[in-house]
């Protein structure tokens, strides 16, 4: 590993040691003006259920959604699943938030658990993100929508569809929108966010189901029928 990532991952991507609880107290304050930008692109609602992958502290669920049904957190670090805890401790005890130390490959709920997934910057540090974003479509209701983050273009340190020297995947808008379609999303689109970070918004809808209306006259079904 080499020196920039060394210190980049345990920083930034998955906080942990000394380092970690450095990066852990910073990164609100580095990124708190994405969570306002995040919460309108969500257009959240009172009747939904939320998932943030990769929460971090859980600045975005304390501070944009106050009028949501039930959220949820999930994140690989364990110190910003210890403070994400306890800044969501009020809604923790009523019954109206959860934050679990996770995997975003392998997210710990039911299928169709939620209506909107969000994930602020965490896609890129994950192993398979290809994984993750079928997990996030498998957790979403037919017809719910997710909103991510990725890097908005190339540098000198990295190229489309490789881990950079920080150790984050790098993506074009073209890579990004296929990874969401082969993840079954539809509706996905990509544009610039409206910051001098450097990011895109990545958009996506999971297909609702056909109406019982539409099955009955499917060739299968009136074939079905008619024997």
């Amino acid at each position: 590993m080499g020196l920039r990532r060394s210190f980049w991952l345990p920083f930034f991507g998955v906080p942990r040691g000394p380092l970690g609880r450095v990066g852990a107290r910073l990164m609100p304050t580095l990124v708190g003006p994405l969570y306002a930008m995040m919460a309108k692109e969500l257009d959240l609602q009172p009747d939904d259920d939320l998932l943030e992958v990769g929460c971090g502290s859980a600045r975005l669920l304390a501070e944009q959604t106050s009028q949501v049904h039930h959220v949820a957190g999930l994140d690989a670090s364990e110190i910003q699943v210890g403070m994400a805890r306890r800044r969501l401790a009020d809604r923790i005890a009523a019954g109206t938030a959860e934050v679990v130390l996770g995997d975003a490959m392998a997210l710990p709920w039911p299928d169709g658990r939620f209506s909107v997934v969000g994930s602020l910057n965490c896609l890129k540090f994950v192993p398979d993100p290809a994984k993750a974003l079928r997990e996030m479509h498998r957790v979403l209701r037919p017809g719910g929508r997710v909103v991510l983050t990725i890097d908005e273009q190339m540098d000198k340190w990295g190229r489309a569809g490789e881990i950079d020297a920080f150790g984050q995947w790098q993506w074009s808008p073209d890579d990004a929108r296929r990874m969401m379609e082969e993840a079954g999303f539809a509706d996905v689109s990509v544009a610039r966010m409206p910051t001098r970070m450097g990011l895109q918004f990545v958009r996506g809808a999971k297909p609702a189901a056909p109406a019982v209306a539409d099955l009955a006259e499917t060739p299968a079904l009136v074939g079905a029928a008619a024997g």
